[in-house]
């Protein structure tokens, strides 16, 4: 709960901040956009060497880490007056906050069923608090001691690890400080390569690195959007009203932990036709109705939240790479997604405003949905041929 709500507070920090990077580095929309892209892009450009390299490291010890590091950054920004040095610390923070998610998904896979809930309410907190959180400081006490306040809470978050429970090792530390056969002590000695080439030929990891790129594209997407619009007419929306408007995202965490009384009934597939259908209700309800924003977000976000643990649920259940690996590859799929989403809706925004963002989610999620049934149809081809 704790490595992935501080991994995600992280995030989209700048989302709802646009009227603040107006008045502080003179941001243009299209300019915010490749601000909360970075972040994005530092985690899709080190999420799979991060995964590989840190798969036998103590999660208690990356997490720690990995928090203090995030506690300077943000110190950092506190403090930073150009843009260029503001895109380049947010870079810094996505380099960073893989090695957190891996460690986390390290500990998701060895009780998939009972942590993937969890992992999933930790990224829904840590989202919203990532957009509520710095337009709410920004406001109330300004910019440096907005983000010097952030820079403390990553600093606590560090501080309650060293006072929990030393975190159980990933299974495959495990098997190496206690004593393996010799198909396990073979399977150590598997290089980061062979990993990485098992994961891109595993059927299901591939379905959930397509389906994470269309989800964080369309999150990213519309989150990024949705801050620009509030920001200007007929709004005109300050920081803190904006960051106020993604607390409609919370309702979802009562979803995604009763989402194991929907397994019951549907399979994955039906559960993933019938939150499409409701992300798309609710991006209508958005587009349609203006007074009916905050119901349109609540519902956008428990349908990408609920589909969420469906993409990690398949990821977790993976047994031919370790978790790390496979999240890793995972997170550079979801990130180029939500590095693609955030600056493509800024420049679709600017130029067709917010029906061009919707368009554009349209165009990906088809593309998306036509590789993975031709990709099926593809396996279904080759098994025949062989058989």
């Amino acid at each position: 709960m704790i490595g992935s709500l501080g991994a995600f507070f992280n995030l989209y920090q700048l989302q709802a901040l646009f009227p603040a990077l107006v008045e502080r580095f003179g941001t243009t929309a299209t300019g915010a956009g490749w601000l909360t892209m970075a972040s994005l892009l530092g985690m899709m450009i080190t999420a799979p060497i991060t995964g590989a390299v840190t798969k036998r490291a103590n999660p208690s010890t990356l997490l720690i880490a990995g928090f203090l590091t995030l506690a300077a950054i943000n110190a950092s920004i506190a403090f930073t007056t150009r843009q260029d040095v503001l895109f380049a610390m947010r870079l810094g923070q996505g380099i960073v906050i893989p090695s957190l998610l891996t460690a986390t998904m390290n500990l998701v896979s060895q009780h998939p069923r009972r942590f993937v809930p969890l992992y999933v309410t930790g990224t829904i907190v840590g989202s919203t608090l990532s957009r509520f959180y710095p337009a709410w400081s920004v406001d109330a006490i300004g910019w440096k001691l907005g983000f010097l306040s952030s820079a403390c809470l990553m600093v606590l978050a560090a501080v309650a690890i060293c006072l929990l429970p030393k975190a159980t090792l990933p299974r495959t530390t495990l098997l190496k400080t206690a004593g393996a056969g010799p198909t396990q002590c073979a399977e150590r000695h598997q290089t980061p390569v062979t990993y990485i080439r098992r994961a891109l030929t595993d059927n299901t990891l591939l379905i959930a690195y397509l389906a994470g790129f269309a989800l964080l594209f369309t999150q990213s997407a519309v989150f990024t959007a949705l801050g620009l619009w509030l920001s200007q007419e007929p709004y005109h929306w300050d920081s803190q009203q904006i960051g106020t408007i993604y607390l409609a995202c919370l309702p979802a965490l009562f979803f995604v932990l009763t989402s194991s009384v929907l397994r019951r009934y549907l399979s994955e597939i039906a559960i993933a036709i019938l939150l499409m259908a409701l992300i798309w209700g609710s991006l209508w309800l958005i587009s349609a109705m203006h007074m009916s924003i905050p119901v349109g977000v609540a519902l956008f976000a428990i349908g990408t939240y609920m589909f969420q643990t469906v993409t990690t649920q398949l990821l977790s259940s993976s047994r031919r790479v370790p978790a790390g690996v496979a999240a890793g590859i995972y997170l550079t799929c979801y990130y180029l997604g939500g590095a693609m989403g955030a600056s493509l809706a800024a420049y679709a925004f600017a130029i067709w405003a917010w029906s061009g963002v919707v368009a554009c989610i349209a165009i990906t999620q088809v593309f998306i949905f036509c590789l993975i049934m031709g990709g099926r149809y593809c396996r279904r081809s080759g098994k025949r041929k062989s058989s």
